[in-house]
């Protein structure tokens, strides 16, 4: 099972978890539009991978924020998404690189994290 944590605008999020939890094995265990609530989630309930979609609220900027969340501990991944693309991801051990810039990129990341096979289209 791979634990996910939602940060995204509410009318994103009505789009994104349904795409999510599409994915065998892949389940949604918190959603927000605010970082600062995010970030406090994520210490509390440590999950696998972080979905930061650029829609959310941000306390200061999307690049604070990302880097506050490459300092949770244990880390998780980070996913960071924008409109209907992923645009970049953050590995547990601080790797950055770009992410599969597809619509069906979020999904297809998930699946190879969570070892299950890509949901369809």
């Amino acid at each position: 099972m791979l634990t996910v944590l939602v940060l995204a605008a509410d009318h994103r999020a009505g789009d994104l978890i349904p795409r999510i939890e599409a994915v065998p094995g892949v389940y949604v265990i918190s959603q927000t539009d605010d970082s600062f609530l995010a970030m406090a989630r994520a210490r509390a309930l440590l999950p696998d991978v972080l979905v930061i979609d650029l829609s959310a609220r941000f306390a200061g900027d999307a690049a604070t924020v990302i880097d506050q969340a490459r300092q949770l501990r244990p880390p998780s991944h980070i996913l960071v998404h924008s409109g209907d693309t992923l645009v970049g991801a953050v590995s547990p051990d601080g790797a950055v690189g770009p992410a599969a810039g597809s619509p069906q990129g979020l999904g297809h990341a998930l699946a190879h994290l969570a070892g299950a096979a890509a949901p369809p289209p």
